[in-house]
């Protein structure tokens, strides 16, 4: 498809939308190219601005497209794969294993008397508290995810003084505290992003966001940390696959 239809009841913002996704899919349209303005889309299709503007808009919702102030909008990079999520490493360990560049800024490192909810989650005693550890996660330079980690303090109580930058916290707590992650429940919703995601990952607020709540648990099933990730939605999406029981 390369031209609009009027003839369908497909409204002609979708056709347009459609025919970028497609020059976009077969490499006509490649990652950081620039899409012409939406003067010249407009007078190329024969359709107004405005729908014009609403196709764009929805692929940059989509992650297809990008918009730079000042400069245009452009083809985005492919979408990483959240793929880890059905394998049991940690999104540092899945993106390193892939060979992306990876850097953590550590936000908070505190301890903390927990929630109920996380508490109960936990199965904390009354007066337990957790070691709360906030990060933000860079892929190529870019902020892709923010996570909240939620861990028994009486299992590693020396982990506030560990250096947390650019590492895995999995495997320190496996190698310095011998707590062995072996299986999780996970749940995972879509949501908008809060002003709190607009800032940290760099997006519009109310723009997509995929939500993450992960219980760990160890060999003796106990659970040893529970968090609550933030990822990008224009960025990434979650491929999981499924085996016929």
């Amino acid at each position: 498809m390369s031209t609009l239809n009027r003839k369908v009841p497909i409204p002609l913002y979708y056709q347009l939308k459609e025919i970028i996704r497609e020059q976009i899919e077969e490499g006509v349209l490649a990652p950081g190219d620039l899409l012409p303005s939406e003067r010249e889309l407009s007078e190329k299709y024969g359709i107004s601005r405005p729908t014009v503007r609403q196709a764009l808009k929805e692929l940059v919702y989509e992650g297809l497209l990008t918009r730079e102030k000042g400069r245009g909008t452009f083809v985005a990079k492919p979408k990483l794969e959240y793929g880890f999520i059905q394998h049991f490493v940690t999104f540092y360990e899945d993106m390193a294993q892939r060979g992306y560049t990876l850097k953590t800024k550590v936000l908070r490192k505190e301890l903390q008397d927990p929630p109920k909810r996380i508490a109960r989650a936990l199965q904390l005693k009354e007066g337990e508290k957790v070691i709360f550890i906030e990060r933000l996660r860079f892929v190529e330079d870019e902020p892709v995810v923010w996570v909240q980690n939620h861990i028994p303090h009486h299992l590693c109580p020396g982990l506030l003084e560990e250096d947390l930058t650019d590492r895995s916290l999995y495997r320190l707590l496996t190698e310095r505290y011998n707590l062995k992650p072996q299986w999780a429940e996970v749940s995972l919703e879509p949501v908008l992003a809060t002003d709190r995601d607009a800032e940290l990952l760099g997006l519009e607020p109310k723009a997509p966001v995929l939500l993450m709540e992960n219980i760990t648990y160890d060999v003796n099933d106990r659970p040893i940390d529970l968090f609550i990730s933030r990822f990008r939605g224009d960025k990434g999406r979650v491929r999981v696959r499924v085996l016929r029981s």
